[in-house]
C-alpha cells in the first residue's frame, strides 16, 4: 500500500488564477507586439516597404486583442469574489452606460449649445474596427466598465469613505485618459475631434463627460455591489499597463510633452496608494514572483 499523500485537484479558484494569468501575460504580449512594431518602424524606417501590405492587419490584430483581453481580465478578476450574477450586472451596467454616452457624443443628439454632449465633438475612425449604429466601436463600451472597476477598486485602497472612493476612482478614469487622449488623436489617430481643443487637440469638455459619466457608472457599481469588497491584487498592474501603452505610443510618434504629462498623471494613483495602502502594492509586485 502506498503512503503516498493523495493528489489534490486543482480548486476552481485555481482555474480562474491560471485563466487570468493566461488571459494577462497575453495582453501583455499584444502591447508589447504594438510597442516593437513602432519602434522597428521608427528605427528603421525602410522596414515599411515590407510590412506595407499587411501594415493595417499588424496595427488592428495587437489592438483588437488588446481591447478585448481589457474586457476580460476584470471578469476573471472580481467574478469569482463578487459572485458571477453581481459580476454580470455590473459589466452590463458599465457598457451600457459607457456605449449609451458614446452614442450620444458622436451623434450629436444631446448638445449644450453649439457643444455635443457629453465630451465634445468627436468621431472614431476605422482603426478599431466596426461600429454600433456606425460611431461607436463595439470595443469601446466594454472599455469603459473594465477601467471603470479597476479605477473604483485602486480608489478604495486609498479610503474606505465611499463618496471619497467614488470621486477618486472618477479621478483615477480621467487620470488615465490624460495619457490615452494625445496618443489616440494626436500620435495615432483613432478617433477625431470635430475641434482644435486646448489640450493637444481635446476640448477640455472630453474630460468634464469622462467625468459625469464614470461617476454615473461608480454609482451603479456601489448600488449593485452592495458592501461586497471589490479588490483584487492585480488591478494595480492592470491599471498600470493602460497607462503605459499610450504613454509609449505618444513617445514613439515624438508627441513628447503628452507624454511627460500622462507620466505625471500615472503616478498620481499609485503615489497616494503608497501613502495610504503600501502593502497592496507590495502584493502586486509579488505577483510576478509567483
Amino acid at each position: 500500500m502506498s503512503n503516498s499523500p493523495p493528489s489534490s485537484s486543482p480548486t476552481l479558484e485555481d482555474n480562474y488564477d491560471l485563466l487570468f494569468r493566461f488571459a494577462f501575460w497575453l495582453f501583455v504580449g499584444a502591447i508589447s507586439f504594438s510597442v516593437a512594431g513602432m519602434l522597428l518602424l521608427r528605427l528603421v524606417p525602410s522596414s515599411m516597404a515590407f510590412f506595407g501590405p499587411i501594415y493595417t492587419k499588424l496595427v488592428k490584430t495587437p489592438t483588437w486583442t488588446f481591447m478585448a483581453l481589457l474586457a476580460v481580465l476584470p471578469l476573471l478578476m472580481y467574478g469569482p469574489t463578487l459572485g458571477w450574477k453581481r459580476m454580470s450586472l455590473m459589466a452590463a451596467w458599465g457598457c451600457l452606460i459607457g456605449g449609451a454616452s458614446e452614442l450620444i457624443g458622436t451623434t450629436g443628439w444631446l448638445t449644450l449649445g453649439s457643444i455635443p454632449l457629453p465630451f465634445g465633438e468627436y468621431q472614431y475612425t476605422q482603426w478599431l474596427g466596426p461600429k454600433i449604429a456606425g460611431h461607436v466601436p463595439y470595443f469601446i463600451p466594454p472599455s469603459w466598465f473594465a477601467m471603470s472597476i479597476v479605477s473604483l477598486d485602486l480608489a478604495r485602497r486609498v479610503t474606505k469613505h465611499r463618496t471619497g472612493a467614488l470621486l477618486l476612482g472618477t479621478l483615477f478614469m480621467v487620470l488615465w485618459d490624460v495619457s490615452l487622449d494625445p496618443a489616440m488623436n494626436q500620435a495615432f489617430p483613432f478617433w477625431e475631434y470635430g475641434v482644435d481643443g486646448v489640450f493637444f487637440g481635446m476640448p477640455l469638455s472630453n474630460w468634464a463627460g469622462w467625468a459625469g459619466v464614470t461617476l454615473v457608472i461608480l454609482l451603479g457599481y456601489e448600488y449593485i455591489g452592495q458592501d461586497t469588497p471589490i479588490q483584487n491584487d492585480w488591478a494595480p498592474w492592470v491599471y498600470a499597463l493602460n497607462c503605459i501603452f499610450p504613454i509609449a505610443i505618444c513617445l514613439l510618434r515624438d508627441v513628447y510633452l503628452p507624454a511627460l504629462i500622462g507620466i505625471l498623471a500615472t503616478l498620481v494613483p499609485f503615489a497616494l496608494i503608497w501613502r495610504s495602502n503600501p502593502d497592496s502594492l507590495k502584493r502586486a509586485v509579488s505577483l510576478l514572483r509567483r
